[in-house]
Formats: structure tokens, C-alpha cells, sequence
């Protein structure tokens, strides 16, 4: 990742994080969702709602809404 979008991303997590009240323990969410979304605006398309692209959270996959996909193995 170049720096001009490592910066991107890393203020667009930091945004998430002050938006989420400042609460610890989801850094990785953050930036995975930062990244997602400087993606999308560079590709001129966003997906919203709970049908997005799923994210990896505390070891287990989960929709944008929180809810944990089941494992279809």
C-alpha cells in the first residue's frame, strides 16, 4: 500500500474509531472497514447495507450490521 493511501486509510479508521465513541478493541474492524471504503470511493461504487462484503471481527465473520455469518463447512 503506498503512503498517500496508507494515510487514507489510517484517518478513515481513526474517523470510524471517534465515530464508535472512542472505544477500544476493534482497530482491526476499523481498518479493514476504511479500507473497504476508500476502495469503493475510488472505484466510484458503494455497497451499503448488510449485504456488503463480510469482516473479519474477533476471529469470526460478520456482516456490517454485527451479526455473525454461518460457517457453510
Amino acid at each position: 500500500m503506498d503512503s498517500d493511501k496508507n494515510t487514507k486509510v489510517r484517518e478513515r479508521a481513526y474517523k470510524l474509531y471517534l465515530g464508535r465513541g472512542d472505544t477500544d478493541g476493534d482497530a482491526l474492524r476499523d481498518w479493514l472497514k476504511a479500507e473497504e471504503q476508500i476502495r469503493e470511493e475510488e472505484h466510484g461504487h458503494s455497497h451499503r447495507g448488510p449485504a456488503r462484503m463480510a469482516e473479519v471481527h474477533r476471529g469470526k465473520l460478520t456482516h456490517d450490521d454485527g451479526c455473525d455469518i454461518e460457517n457453510p463447512t
